[in-house]
């Protein structure tokens, strides 16, 4: 019996929506240890870069985690899941809880584990993931969640619609980054995927509204942000987005500073969270505190960034403002 109905967008202009029937699959029962399922180390190229036509990289396997309190299994192909001994990013978590509300865009959604958050509390969920050999393993891990407000692209968002290439480690899916002016070293995947503007998904899938935008996609932020301009504007959501210096040094050319002014310049809100307090960057010198210690030691690896105080006011009340050095 099919009780449920996951959407998937084409994001195709001459294509209408697909949609994929889901069939309902009870999680198993977690064991809150150390549980993961078998997994098989990948072969890598030697003196090649790998180029993946579609098919997974490694052996899929079901990996059993908590997300908020709440159990699922998943499946995966590579090693992110061993990293996490059971319970999914637990600050990443809170930061999430805390902003998440109404329409929430999930960009860079990798294997599921942030939408199969939103999902729970957000009115609906469009999650993007470019790379079609990850799509699939994204699908199934809502299929098996049986989620109904939950709509799929497999595209991802930039400044410019276009194809581009996408690389990633074999072990590592959630690592990938678009790869028009970095090169990898050899044994990576090279994926052919598709980009488009923010504006041009939202004008052709009648989004009625945005109310926060999660976007993870490995120094692509600001591409993200800048085809969006107009749905920024007239929606004005909430924004919480990493900040990695190696991945904007390396793969963009951007250096921190010039990431930090594009945000301000953005959003008159743009704070920085790390454990239990946020910093705010519109002042010289928690900003100069922030570089410091994210260059450094890697530290406030999360910025949220809002048009208005009370977008953040239960972000504040949970990480409240750091005092002093």
């Amino acid at each position: 019996m099919i009780l449920s109905v996951l959407r998937i967008a084409t994001d195709a202009p001459d294509r209408e929506p697909e949609f994929a029937t889901v069939s309902p699959r009870a999680p198993a029962a977690l064991q809150r240890a150390h549980f993961f399922g078998p997994m098989r180390q990948m072969a890598i190229s030697s003196g090649r870069i790998s180029r993946n036509s579609g098919g997974m990289n490694g052996m899929k396997h079901e990996s059993e985690i908590l997300i908020d309190g709440q159990p699922y299994t998943v499946v995966t192909d590579d090693l992110y899941m061993s990293h996490m001994e059971g319970i999914f990013e637990p600050d990443t978590t809170r930061i999430l809880a805390c902003m998440a509300r109404g329409v929430i865009l999930d960009v860079g959604a990798n294997i599921g584990l942030t939408t199969l958050l939103h999902s729970r509390i957000a009115e609906h969920v469009h999650a993007f993931e470019p790379s079609p050999t990850t799509f699939q393993l994204l699908r199934e891990n809502l299929e098996r969640a049986d989620r109904q407000n939950v709509t799929l692209h497999n595209v991802g968002l930039g400044e410019q619609a276009g194809t581009f290439e996408l690389t990633f480690a074999p072990q590592n899916r959630s690592g990938a980054f678009v790869s028009d002016q970095t090169q990898a070293s050899v044994g990576h995947t090279i994926e052919r995927i598709q980009i488009e503007t923010l504006d041009e998904v939202v004008r052709r899938s009648h989004m009625p509204k945005i109310d926060m935008i999660k976007i993870d996609v490995e120094g692509f932020e600001l591409q993200v942000l800048r085809g969006g301009g107009k749905s920024l504007s007239r929606n004005k959501p909430a924004v919480v987005l990493e900040m990695n210096h190696w991945c904007l040094n390396a793969f963009r050319r951007t250096s921190i500073p010039d990431f930090m002014d594009a945000l301000v310049a953005l959003f008159p809100i743009v704070l920085a969270v790390q454990q239990d307090h946020h910093r705010d960057l519109r002042d010289p010198s928690s900003r100069y505190t922030v570089m410091h210690r994210h260059i450094n030691m890697f530290w406030y690896q999360t910025l949220v960034c809002a048009f208005e105080p009370e977008q953040v006011s239960d972000l504040i009340e949970a990480f409240p403002l750091h005092e002093g050095g």
